[in-house]
């Protein structure tokens, strides 16, 4: 660039010193020739010329057939400086615009993609649009909630006499809504609908807690929770990072440990180990292996780490379907049972951060009962907790909650309360929800952190027997002591 200029100052310098004398200096009079590129001749003649704008008379003195005369040629200095600044400048320009035109040749690309999506969701919202400027959607929602309150009444009449005149008083409430329904919006509809979820609740309450019933933490929420009274490698070492394991959660039944591995993707399984004491778990001796299923493929194979011991049972989701299994462990026999709309195959896993394959469907047991924990498409994925008799696996009552199952790492329940856990690091869980069956009542305020020692928490189990929580946390077993 600087041999450039300093060339195109000499060309300069000699036409203005040979033309000086004779000529009135003039901006027309310049021709230059010289090997540059277009942007930079407009970019040299623009400069120039604007130093030349205004011309300029010289006087000489004539001797013989010469003339000789003193020119200043300051007022023509080339600028240098200035020209390399817009040069510099059109380089940047160059540069911006080569960026803007890979980004609208890139934008070309994605139209066509997003006239697809676009097309796509028009043709799926033009069902919906067609129901709505009818009216048929909203009165099809208001007949299935006039439909849940048919139910409800009638199942009103059934509970308890003492619960019968303040749920029949909501009802009424409710009802005097729903007339007036259609002329409120979408929000209103939906307050109508989680009242309705409530109410149920509340009647499922009524239905299911014996009056009678009591235990040393019934009336008070989970306050605290230990550091693990056991921190062992599972027996089967850390190719297997997935299972179950815990003690027997019937207070009736005989004493007895066990663990249950996943295999293949960490998703199968049909052999559970148990150890008869305690002592014996720690010491890894007197184990039992127990085959509930022929093979892990078998259709009365274990599917995810939700399996649970109780009553001298096995139970656990079977093999790749939406169905319960009930393995005895006296008369070797299984019994299956459907779970009504349940998800299932990564349909509704626990999640928080990162999903935690095939833990759709999670038993849980406690003082009142056997509990079964999932969600349906009709909760919105939110968690559904059943209580299951124990001996046919028929569904006795259900309770709908408001949280979302993918939202939390893990749940269980003691003395009739679901709790949840989510993710705080790869050395810490934190148990920040509950929803007791008790009250009806939910409570997301909870702050009860709990240590690990690897990232991963593939189930959570409690024994009423012991009051202890046992994790099966990445290949190691650990176990806790609970506070309330």
């Amino acid at each position: 660039m600087r041999s450039l200029l300093h060339q195109t100052l000499d060309k300069f310098h000699y036409l203005m010193v040979d033309w000086a004398c004779t000529y009135k200096a003039s901006p027309s009079l310049f021709s230059i020739s010289v090997s540059m590129s277009s942007v930079q001749i407009v970019t040299l003649l623009s400069l120039f010329l604007t130093e030349l704008s205004s011309t300029l008379n010289v006087q000489g003195v004539k001797q013989g057939d010469s003339c000789f005369c003193d020119v200043n040629l300051t007022a023509w200095q080339f600028p240098v400086r200035q020209y390399e600044d817009v040069a510099n400048l059109v380089d940047s320009c160059e540069e911006l615009q080569g960026m803007l035109q890979t980004r609208v040749q890139l934008l070309e690309k994605k139209i066509p993609q997003i006239e697809r999506t676009v097309g796509n969701m028009t043709d799926r919202l033009r069902a919906f649009q067609y129901l709505k400027s009818r009216s048929l959607y909203y009165d099809l929602q208001l007949h299935q909630m006039d439909k849940e309150l048919e139910r409800l009444e009638v199942d009103v009449s059934t509970a308890h006499q003492t619960a019968q005149g303040t749920l029949s008083q909501e009802l009424s409430s409710v009802r005097e809504m729903m007339k007036n329904a259609k002329d409120h919006n979408k929000f209103n509809l939906e307050t109508v609908r989680d009242n309705l979820r409530v109410l149920k609740n509340r009647l499922e309450t009524c239905r299911t807690i014996d009056a009678k019933f009591t235990s040393n933490c019934s009336q008070r929420l989970l306050s605290n929770i230990s550091e693990p009274v056991v921190t062992k490698l599972s027996p089967y070492g850390k190719s297997y990072p997935s299972g179950s394991w815990g003690r027997e959660a019937k207070s009736s039944a005989m004493e007895r440990y066990w663990i249950q591995p996943l295999v293949s993707g960490n998703r199968h399984g049909n052999v559970l180990r148990f150890y008869p004491t305690h002592e014996d778990f720690m010491s890894s001796r007197g184990e039992q292996d127990i085959a509930v299923a022929p093979s892990y493929s078998h259709t009365n194979a274990i599917q995810g780490p939700g399996t649970l011991l109780y009553d001298e049972a096995v139970f656990y989701q079977c093999y790749n379907t939406g169905e319960l299994c009930r393995y005895d462990l006296s008369t070797k026999a299984t019994i299956r049972k459907s779970l009504p709309d349940a998800g299932f195959n990564n349909r509704f896993p626990y999640c928080y951060y990162t999903c935690h394959d095939w833990t759709d469907i999670d038993f849980s047991a406690d003082e009142t009962g056997l509990w079964v924990i999932y969600a349906t498409e009709a909760s919105h994925g939110n968690i559904v907790l059943s209580r299951l008799d124990s001996d046919n696996l028929n569904i006795t009552h259900t309770w709908t909650t408001r949280l979302f199952k993918k939202s939390v790492t893990n749940a269980f329940v003691v003395c009739g309360v679901l709790y949840a856990t989510r993710y705080l690091s790869a050395y810490e869980e934190e148990v920040f929800y509950a929803f007791d069956t008790n009250t009806g009542k939910e409570n997301n305020m909870l702050a009860v952190k709990m240590e690990k020692v690897a990232p991963g928490m593939a189930s959570l189990h409690y024994s009423p027997v012991d009051k202890q929580l046992y994790m099966y946390n990445d290949s190691y077993l650990l176990a806790f002591k609970l506070f309330f």
